[in-house]
């Protein structure tokens, strides 16, 4: 999805807010079918999906029966104790889940079709220092470092014969050879990244060069960005005006 950054980032968080003003239950649900469309387009769908559904079926489920069997109703449909399930505590339950779980498919969606270097290049060119964009992008990269180190070191305490897997006795048993040996790595690459960006003159007192450049941004593509933002302004007035 070749749009810019800063207004892929304008448009979810849009979508985010949307599914808390408005009050209706079927938004948040509207808008997930949605980022699913958006993320076939942009070639993502399985790396979103992979994410989505697991915040789907963990937070979305635990959300709607925590609001469905705790939230007072008057058209009881079941009741055990202190728990009474209600039509309207059924479809509060899923207006909170799917409010939650529709920003939370907006931050995945985002981070999906949006690469980081881009962002922060995005950034840099409207004034942010150089320092604070490379902070935000090895921030953001430790995560998927860490990730795929801890696979790596995972696999070769298999090699040596720790167990790795099965119980949560087992697991614990490998967190110290696991946790060690990560922990270390993260702080050799920091060095190294250290060493790279003083070999780089990453802190000299002169204007920065870039290998990757962005496109320029249609004026299409501006118009589309400020229609949205007016939508939703005249979202949140209607919405004051209603209540």
């Amino acid at each position: 999805m070749d749009v810019n950054p800063l207004n892929k980032f304008n448009f979810c968080a849009v979508m985010a807010a949307v599914g808390f003003i408005l009050p209706h239950w079927w938004i948040g649900y509207a808008m997930m079918a949605g980022y699913l469309v958006l993320a076939a387009i942009a070639g993502k769908f399985g790396p979103f999906f992979k994410m989505f559904y697991k915040v789907f079926l963990l937070v979305g489920a635990i959300l709607f029966l925590m609001r469905a069997m705790f939230t007072e109703g008057t058209t009881i449909l079941f009741s055990w104790g202190n728990i009474h399930v209600t039509v309207e505590s059924i479809f509060y339950g899923l207006r909170v889940a799917g409010t939650v779980v529709a920003f939370c498919g907006a931050v995945i969606l985002f981070y999906n079709i949006t690469p980081m270097r881009d962002l922060m290049y995005s950034l840099e060119r409207i004034g942010v220092s150089h320092e604070t964009s490379y902070i935000c992008l090895a921030s953001m990269q430790a995560i998927t470092d860490l990730g795929e180190s801890s696979k790596v070191i995972m696999d070769s305490q298999k090699a040596r014969g720790i167990e790795t897997e099965g119980g949560l006795i087992s697991r614990m048993k490998a967190f110290i050879p696991i946790i060690g040996p990560l922990v270390l790595g993260a702080i050799s690459n920091t060095e190294e990244k250290s060493i790279a960006m003083d070999a780089r003159a990453f802190s000299a007192p002169v204007k920065h060069t870039f290998l990757r450049e962005l496109r320029k941004t249609p004026a299409a593509e501006k118009a589309a960005i400020i229609l949205i933002d007016i939508a939703l302004v005249a979202v949140i007035v209607g919405r004051i005006i209603w209540l």
